[in-house]
């Protein structure tokens, strides 16, 4: 059975240029693997999740609670959980969020921690989590995104909550502010070891 790795961390931290990096790493070494970005957005949850993130101009803004907004993604989760189960029969998956993510956002907006764990039970668990931490890079930032069209000091808590999960549940820290070789080097060192 392959290794689930997921990576964390708050937006525009380098994330995707991280599993970019690990990509190339796994195809030059032959290891099999799949990639994948949570929330799967080809699937029904997935899209309305996506409708909700990033309404259209034109579109009517969809009201959801934070709370109902969580249960959500964790739905999406359970959704895809049977191939993911699949995936990890041929080799490792690399995502990109998880329940982490879930758990950051919701607690950053206010959702009861018990809710958030009670929704998100029985998920299957990544073998290992990585976080990346340091300041957001300005050129990702999304407009018209739910998490980024947000009021001031949100990103910042969104980013505290993160180092507390990671130490509640042992992810693994990595400084996203030195060079994307740096942290890809620090990744492959972590992964090393597992």
């Amino acid at each position: 059975m392959g290794r689930f790795i997921v990576i964390y961390g708050s937006n525009n931290l380098g994330k995707s240029t991280q599993l970019d990096l690990l990509e190339k790493t796994l195809q030059e070494v032959g290891r099999p693997y799949t990639r994948i970005k949570y929330p799967i957005y080809d699937s029904p949850t997935g899209e309305l999740i996506n409708r909700i993130l990033r309404p259209g101009e034109n579109e009517t803004k969809i009201e959801i609670t934070e709370a109902e907004f969580q249960a959500l993604y964790a739905e999406n989760r359970r959704q895809y959980e049977p191939i993911l189960r699949e995936l990890l029969a041929s080799g490792d998956v690399i995502a990109e969020d998880y329940i982490g993510t879930g758990l950051a956002w919701g607690i950053t907006k206010g959702v009861d921690r018990q809710y958030l764990d009670e929704v998100n039970r029985e998920l299957l668990k990544p073998d290992l989590e990585i976080m990346l931490d340091g300041y957001r890079f300005g050129g990702g930032i999304e407009r018209r995104h739910r998490h980024e069209d947000v009021e001031k000091g949100v990103w910042e808590r969104s980013r505290e909550v993160h180092l507390q999960l990671a130490q509640e549940f042992g992810w693994k820290v990595v400084n996203a502010n030195e060079s994307s070789e740096q942290v890809h080097e620090r990744v492959l060192q972590i992964l090393a070891g597992i």
